[in-house]
């Protein structure tokens, strides 16, 4: 699996930019949404299911104990946590001097306040895969840490022992589409500490594991917000969907890209709809050549925002082509143009002196062949066609 780097764990900084507002038509449960943007609108519905579980709570919830754990994983169930269920957004402890973990007295300190020493943290909830296939776990630590999912007894990546610095190891599983539960263990002892976990996935480059698929309850079952989120090229433009089960407190969803996957900007904004199943789809003009990277944002009148996961989405420049067939004719012919975000051209027939007999504007929609029929007599004429991409010229036989 090919993985994308857009350098990891820094905080991305989201500017404001151009973009387009977007109307929910419908309310309640399976309500439909209009959205537009550029010259594209698209239609789509969700059919409403019963409301049977609880709505997940984004992010992980903590436990700190006193001590190192020492690489013994009964250590966490033979003891009783000073902290418990303290929530957490992600795990994004940067490797610091410092109290990073906010454990305060929890910890032992060795020379003095302020760098905890020595505690152990235990992390949970569950993780929703919006897309199934192979992912891969990136966890980072300073010093041991394990990564569970599912429950089962093996880890899925190891960090062990005390006395390496900062360090990442990985681990790959196939997962399905849907939540998984996810545990982490951790402990510091001594110097620096840090822990971070990141993950790449289908069309998803190394990230960190995003507050909006954490949800902070670590069994039973739940609702998610985001259920599918996913950006496909199609002919220079990168078609844009995603659906979500439950949007209570939801005010808008935003739309950000990114050309380096750390700098967002906003791209589009779809007002939140009431509770219950959505479906949305918008396409995005004007992609840049290469990486683009996309994630949603929601915001939320309980709480700040939470994030998707990012998706990248490469666009490969298409040579110009301007095909004019057949030849010959009965006088009409059609009209293609590559690439197929060139959405309009100037077409002009001369005779051979030079003097114009015909005049149109071609608007090529999505590269589809356009016909002309420009009713002149049988002959040779010149052709020009001018878009934003160039000037055609060439002899052409009418009606032979």
């Amino acid at each position: 699996m090919k993985i994308l780097t857009p350098k990891p764990w820094l905080t991305a900084v989201v500017k404001r930019g151009l973009g387009a507002v977007f109307g929910a038509l419908g309310g309640g449960t399976g309500g439909s949404a209009l959205l537009c943007f550029g010259l594209f609108w698209l239609a789509v519905g969700a059919q409403a299911q019963p409301a049977t579980a609880p709505v997940g709570t984004p992010g992980l919830t903590a436990d700190y104990y006193r001590g190192y754990f020492y690489d013994v994983l009964g250590f966490f169930t033979a003891n009783a946590p000073v902290v418990s269920n303290r929530p957490v957004e992600q795990l994004n402890f940067a490797e610091a001097e410092t109290d990073n973990f906010g454990v305060g007295p929890v910890a032992t300190y060795y020379g003095g306040a302020g760098n905890p020493d020595e505690f152990s943290g235990r992390f949970r909830g569950q993780l929703y895969v919006t897309a199934a296939g192979p992912h891969t776990f990136y966890l980072g630590s300073d010093d041991a840490a394990y990564l569970f999912l599912d429950g089962n007894p093996q880890p899925v990546a190891t960090n062990q022992g005390d006395t390496f610095p900062f360090r990442e190891t990985t681990g790959t599983r196939t997962l399905a589409a849907g939540l998984h539960t996810v545990r982490v263990l951790y402990g510091e002892h001594g110097g620096s500490q840090g822990l971070v976990l990141q993950y790449a996935g289908p069309n998803m480059p190394k990230q960190l594991v995003p507050n909006g698929v954490l949800y902070a309850q670590p069994t039973g079952p739940l609702r998610p917000v985001l259920t599918r989120f996913e950006a496909v090229a199609n002919n220079l433009r990168v078609d844009l969907s995603w659906a979500t089960e439950a949007e209570e407190n939801s005010t808008a969803f935003v739309v950000q890209k990114s050309t380096d996957g750390v700098v967002f900007t906003e791209l589009l904004r779809q007002p939140g709809a009431a509770p219950g199943p959505h479906s949305y789809a918008a396409v995005d003009v004007q992609p840049a050549i290469g990486l683009n990277f996309y994630r949603l944002q929601q915001l939320r009148s309980d709480r700040p925002p939470v994030y998707s996961p990012i998706k990248a989405v490469e666009i490969v420049p298409v040579p110009y082509v301007v095909s004019v067939y057949p030849v010959p004719n009965n006088g009409n012919f059609f009209i293609k143009v590559q690439p197929a975000n060139i959405e309009s051209g100037m077409l002009e027939l001369t005779d051979i002196s030079g003097r114009r007999m015909y005049r149109q504007r071609i608007e090529l929609r999505n590269g589809a062949a356009q016909q002309v029929r420009p009713n002149l007599a049988t002959g040779m004429y010149i052709l020009y066609f001018t878009t934003e991409a160039g000037t055609l010229v060439q002899k052409m036989l009418l009606g032979g």
